[in-house]
């Protein structure tokens, strides 16, 4: 069981991250002064293991000057897009001297592509208004302020990796490699493959020691928020990387690094408890650890304990605390039994438990901690039509928590089929049934509706309806209704057997065993004895049998001879 609380009890948590990730790349780093394989290694390694250390579920805290730096850059993409049809558009204007125009035909023309320039230039002439406002909101008018301000409020983004990778660097065009981080033709490629920083770095080297400078670029912008350095032997390029990432993890969370002070009970279990913190391992627990503001994937075990493991929002304050109370690890089996008897294999806890039997439980080794447990059953599934086809099936399976006692005798019943195969044919069969029905009400309405008109006209004395027609139609009308209700109700059915079969993609949970398999249980170990003694008696009388070659009547048949195998155990059988 977990406790968390905070420094501030009354400080409200408003950094709720939003949909919007800010996403983190990492390019190979150059390397001066060496040559070797080991230097280039190094310089595709470092940037990867730095980026394993970014916690992916931190939050970002993304002020204004980045959020006027996005805008301003998607205006000036704007501008230029407009540019270009600005310079389609006049190039069009100016052909139509060339065309074959009466004098009413050239003003109408020319008045329309008058005003597609026209109305590009008031465009480019708001697009600009807009940066205006950006640099210098105090001039801007209303209307432009409180169009840009949804879009240069502060606010949290998740950072998340660059293609979720981090053996993924980028890699620009070679133009914009050459040209520098800084360059306007890298940033457009950072920006097209929407990254919005950079982690960059060189390495020079000194016999087996080499110095790292790394540093953070954020873009759009191309603007250098971090920069870091360390120096350490090659041997020891995980240490390296781990110091860098520590030193650029503020940075990159743009806000203060957050405290976590843990408490373990009971207290004998902190000696030697393991602590995980976004797949880092702090061997042995500290007492306190510092990690940037967001969310972080926390897990704590210890000898003879459960491990406890849990996903938090650490921002909003400074400093928490997380309280750990431990559960004693309770080892022990369940035994366990098929209902109804199926060939194959159980599973639990990633681990092959046994195969199924008819006559005995399969022992079922887990940590009986009290929480629900799942498995599964694999079993070959026979396809009749097309044996060539067949193929293991996969049934999961879950023991509750309530039955998680040590030496509990209970049975499960797996029952193995294509459950996606049913579903598709039970899911057409319900859209055939309601097809019909669908089809079935025009010649319902008709009949019926012919049926009350006729009906009405001989209430009212109007009209001169024969009664065969009356008749007539009212037997339809009955036929129509018979027909719709027996299509409504198969469509009925059809759709609870389809929610039946999609109910069948839950595990069945396993239940204490009932006397009716104990019994099964029973007979069938019964009639192993029986048939394991008729095979013991017949061996051992199978030697002292006299052998007799046989011979042939005057028509050329057998007479007597050695008997089978078969023939032997059905005398005996007799």
């Amino acid at each position: 069981m977990l406790c968390l609380c905070a420094s501030s009890f009354y400080c409200a948590d408003n950094n709720s991250p939003e949909d919007k990730s800010w996403v983190l790349a990492a390019r190979k780093f150059s390397v001066e002064g060496a040559s070797s394989k080991a230097a280039q290694s190094a310089a595709s390694v470092l940037p990867k293991l730095i980026l394993e250390h970014i916690s992916v579920g931190m939050v970002r805290s993304v002020e204004r000057d980045e959020k006027a730096a996005r805008k301003i850059d998607s205006l000036l993409t704007e501008r230029l897009d407009l540019y270009l049809q600005l310079s389609k558009e006049v190039k069009a204007r100016d052909s139509l001297a060339l065309n074959n125009y009466n004098a009413l035909a050239f003003e109408l023309a020319l008045a329309d592509a008058q005003k597609k320039i026209k109305d590009i230039q008031e465009k480019i002439d708001a697009n600009l208004k807009r940066q205006a406002g950006v640099f210098h909101p105090e001039k801007a008018k209303k209307k432009i302020i409180k169009e840009l301000k949804p879009d240069l409020l502060g606010s949290n983004e998740k950072i998340a990796l660059y293609k979720n990778d981090s053996e993924a660097l980028f890699l620009a065009g070679e133009d914009a490699e050459s040209q520098g981080l800084y360059s306007r033709k890298y940033e457009k490629e950072a920006s097209s493959a929407k990254i919005n920083a950079v982690v960059a770095g060189t390495i020079s080297f000194l016999g087996d020691y080499a110095c790292v400078n790394v540093e953070l670029v954020v873009y759009p912008g191309a603007k250098k928020i971090a920069s870091a350095m360390e120096v350490g032997s090659l041997s020891q390029v995980g240490e390296i990387a781990e110091n860098l990432a520590f030193e650029l993890i503020p940075k990159i969370a743009n806000g203060l690094p957050v405290e976590l002070n843990f408490k373990v009970n009971p207290g004998e279990a902190f000696s030697n408890a393991i602590l995980t913190i976004d797949n880092i391992v702090y061997d042995p627990m500290p007492e306190k650890a510092v990690v940037g503001a967001g969310f972080h994937s926390i897990s704590i075990e210890a000898d003879n304990y459960a491990r406890e493991t849990f996903v938090y929002n650490f921002s909003g304050k400074s400093r928490f605390f997380v309280e750990v109370n431990f559960k004693e690890k309770s080892e022990g089996s369940v035994k366990l039994v098929l209902s109804k008897f199926v060939p194959g294999d159980l599973f639990f806890d990633g681990k092959n438990v046994g195969p199924s039997s008819k006559t005995d439980f399969v022992d079922v080794p887990l940590k009986v901690n009290g929480d629900t447990v799942f498995g599964y059953f694999e079993s070959p599934l026979v396809d009749k039509k097309h044996p060539e086809k067949n193929r293991n099936e996969i049934m999961f399976m879950q023991i509750p928590r309530n039955l998680m006692v040590d030496g509990s005798e209970l049975q499960a019943r797996v029952k193995v089929f294509d459950i996606s195969k049913n579903i598709d044919r039970r899911r057409k069969m319900m859209y055939l049934s309601y097809s019909a029905l669908m089809i079935s009400l025009p010649y319902l309405f008709y009949t019926y509706g012919r049926f009350t008109t006729y009906q009405r006209g001989a209430q009212t004395s109007y009209g001169n309806v024969s009664s065969d027609e009356f008749y007539r139609y009212k037997n339809l009308s009955l036929i129509g209704t018979g027909i719709t209700a027996a299509c409504g109700v198969w469509f009925l059915c059809e759709l609870v057997a389809y929610l039946i079969a999609v109910d069948k993609t839950l595990p069945p949970r396993a239940k204490k065993i009932r006397p009716s398999t104990t019994r099964r249980m029973k007979n069938a170990r019964q009639l192993e004895a029986v048939q394991s003694m008729m095979e013991d008696e017949a061996n051992a009388l199978t030697p002292f049998m006299p052998k007799d070659e046989g011979g042939k009547d005057e028509d050329g048949k057998k007479t007597q001879g050695p008997k089978t195998e078969g023939e032997s155990k059905n005398e005996l059988e007799d």
